[in-house]
């Protein structure tokens, strides 16, 4: 008789419905199937969790379907999707760290045995004595326990798999500071977890060239295309309704500029408390993941939400005696003006404090071109919202201006900041710290949420989720916050519930005055949402893995009158996103900003041809994919 096999969806597997077909992507490559796979597939995939015996699954199934059901089996196996394991999953196995060994070489031991491996083993970590704390940290996260001693390299070795940092490669020393040195350190940890469970080898990050830290480049890309001043509103409206239209059709040959601007000069003032608790929400990484989508072998992200990890918003710090630029990460003030008291001493801080914002639009043209102009408004929208919301959790009062001013040193900011002719200003917060009333606990929590919010593409790979969606208090916070300017629908793509323990069918909900009003029930929206993404192929996203999907909208010839208008509606739009971001981490799900949808798709979804989305968030709790995540500070 032959023995029972308990089959498994292995991790990162994304399905996605099409006109022609199911479009199935494994780690062994793309595949098409039949149109019925991908219904089946949801059904099925919660019982393919290595613990429900085949025998078992097959008999929950009616008799005329288990020959279907089998034939599905049978193909993702095939694919790369799934494995027939030859024992039950153990239960002890983080799900982090099976997804992980998933990406192994099939042939090698079974990922049971190599997770189960490291969590008996113990890793023996060498490093400087200011490295230590962070590798053990890392490492701890990803249930790891380590043996600590002082060396003046970094080694870290579990097993036979070692993973080295030599002080001759620059990474060590100087200017490496001890943010810098919090992601190297879990970079390091990620990857000598990595290749103990089977994965392939990934580059490691250097000092000073980091994802999002990148000093290497240069300050401006001077191949990079600079983007239209003063866009027409043809222009804007194609921006809008069919974007896909200005996105390059390959990969650009564009040097990519630094990510820190370049400036030779020593730090200024340290930054009060107060404000490095703002600064920390929004400018600091709080996350390293290394992942499929990562490049350079990882992300370091940040609070705020950003297309790719680019990052184009720069921040300075005004005040009546100076300006500097604030470096990410770690939030050194580098001068850019001559401070007032020069030549009697070093300048303080003074007593009136501006944040400007301003984009450095070839850290993304270099990548997305003329598209760069909506995700440089978009981000600016994030940063301001974010930067206005973490500042009045610490008690300061707040004054947010959305502004756009010509490029380069042009104007007063211009000139004041001594901006490159890619960079240009996009708002400022103005901030109070003598108001203050709030408490080191309450921004600690704010902060804490934020490192929750993460917008990764594990977002589109949500088999096995819950038959529930969890939207928290998604309703109550968009009913919340209506603004005339601003349309905006929550489309409901399965069964979910929220704090109140209300149940929210599948539908197109809008936000109107009295709270969110059903537009059309049903799955239509969702299957038209879909629908729309066909030209994505195997990268859209699949809206029924999805819990929900966030649209925030404005009228098109508002919007698309001038730039000026448009990044005034996207800021708008990018307030009620942020919030939408911040409560879908409180639930424990995860939101992610997707700039796909076209006119016709809005339209047609909402029922109203005459707006255009700003922000379009699906809201989902996806399941494990590969990607190791290691939190930061």
């Amino acid at each position: 008789m032959p023995s029972e096999r308990f089959p498994r969806l292995l991790a990162g597997v994304h399905v996605i419905a099409a006109r022609e077909g199911t479009l199935l992507t494994t780690r062994t490559g793309h595949y098409r199937g039949p149109a019925e796979l991908h219904p089946l597939l949801h059904r099925i995939s919660p019982l393919l969790d290595g613990r429900t015996a085949e025998s078992a699954l097959l008999a929950m199934v009616p008799e005329p379907r288990r020959l279907a059901v089998g034939r599905c089996l049978d193909y993702l196996e095939y694919s790369g999707a799934l494995r027939r394991e030859e024992r039950p999953r153990p239960e002890d196995l983080p799900d982090q760290l099976l997804a992980v060994a998933d990406l192994a070489d099939p042939a090698d031991a079974t990922p049971y045995e190599r997770c189960a491996a490291l969590l008996a083993a113990a890793a023996s970590v060498s490093a400087p004595a200011d490295w230590l704390p962070l590798l053990d940290s890392s490492l701890r996260q990803l249930s790891v326990r380590a043996e600590l001693s002082a060396a003046p390299d970094v080694l870290v070795r579990i097993g036979g798999t070692a993973v080295a940092l030599p002080s001759d490669g620059g990474r060590l020393v100087e200017p490496t500071g001890p943010v810098e040195r919090a992601v190297i350190a879990a970079a390091v940890a990620a990857e000598a977890v990595g290749r103990f469970l089977g994965r392939p080898a990934r580059p490691l990050p250097a000092a000073g060239a980091l994802p999002g830290l990148d000093r290497s480049g240069p300050r401006t890309s001077a191949d990079a295309p600079l983007l239209e001043a003063w866009p027409t509103s043809d222009q804007l409206q194609a921006l809008l309704l069919d974007p896909s239209t200005l996105l390059p059709t390959g990969q650009l040959a564009c040097e990519r500029p630094a990510a820190i601007r370049p400036i030779e000069a020593d730090a200024g003032p340290g930054v009060p408390e107060w404000l490095l608790a703002v600064l920390r929400c929004v400018h600091v990484p709080l996350r390293w993941e290394s992942g499929d989508l990562a490049h350079s072998g990882g992300w370091a992200h940040r609070g705020l939400a950003s297309a790719r990890g680019l990052y184009p918003i720069e921040l300075y710090l005004v005040t009546d005696t100076g300006a500097w630029y604030v470096e990410p990460g770690e939030l050194r003030l580098l001068p850019v003006s001559h401070p007032a008291s020069e030549g009697s001493g070093p300048a303080g801080l003074g007593t009136r404090f501006t944040l400007v914002l301003t984009a450095r639009e070839t850290k993304v043209s270099y990548r997305y071109q003329r598209y760069a102009t909506r995700l440089c408004l978009q981000e600016a929208g994030l940063a301001l919202a974010a930067i206005g919301d973490a500042a009045r959790t610490t008690g300061v009062e707040v004054g947010e201006v959305v502004e756009l001013a010509e490029r380069g040193r042009s104007g007063f900011w211009g000139e004041l900041l001594d901006l490159g002719p890619d960079e240009r200003p996009v708002g400022r917060v103005t901030l109070d710290p003598f108001m203050r009333f709030g408490s080191r606990s309450a921004i600690d929590r704010h902060l804490d949420l934020v490192r929750r919010r993460h917008s990764g593409h594990r977002v589109f790979n949500a088999l096995g989720a819950d038959r529930l969606g969890r939207l928290g208090s998604l309703p109550a916070e968009l009913a919340a916050t209506p603004d005339g300017t601003l349309k905006s629908y929550l489309v409901v793509h399965r069964p979910c519930l929220d704090d109140a323990g209300g149940r929210w069918e599948p539908g197109c909900y809008r936000v109107a005055e009295k709270g969110l009003m059903l537009v059309r029930a049903g799955l239509a929206p969702t299957e038209q949402l879909q629908r729309g993404q066909d030209a994505m192929g195997w990268l859209a996203p699949d809206y029924a893995a999805a819990s929900a999907t966030v649209i925030v909208a404005a009228p098109i010839g508002e919007a698309t009158a001038d730039l000026r208008r448009l990044h005034a509606a996207t800021a708008a739009a990018a307030r009620v996103a942020h919030r939408v971001l911040l409560v879908t981490a409180a639930a424990g799900a995860a939101g992610r900003i997707h700039n796909s949808m076209r006119g016709d798709v809005t339209a047609a979804v909402t029922g109203d041809a005459r707006i255009a989305a700003l922000f379009q968030l699906i809201v989902g709790c996806p399941g494990p994919d590969g990607t190791i995540s290691v939190g930061l500070g």
